[in-house]
């Protein structure tokens, strides 16, 4: 713990050796913490954000709620599942 993100932090080097001989030391290794790149995928994203290519923006309506209720009131957005059957 305490690694600050983004930065080097220790360079090593290391060789092989047994009761005869040492090795050759191996190239410089430097241990960092490096930044990536990551990406939100709209389609599993909570259903208050509005995900898009460059931006990210909260609905406090959750629109995604919204679209799945108004296909429900239409009839479309129902399945056949056992959680929906009337109970036999």
């Amino acid at each position: 713990a305490g690694l600050r993100f983004d930065m080097k932090y220790m360079n090593f080097r290391v060789r092989a050796c047994n009761k005869a001989v040492a090795g050759e030391f191996s190239e410089p290794v430097t241990l960092e913490t490096r930044a990536f790149m990551f990406r939100l995928d709209a389609s599993t994203c909570h259903q208050n954000l509005r995900v898009e290519e460059l931006s990210v923006e909260w609905d406090a309506t959750g629109g995604k709620v919204q679209d799945v209720k108004a296909r429900e009131k239409d009839g479309k957005g129902r399945t056949a599942s056992p959680a929906n059957s009337p109970a036999r």
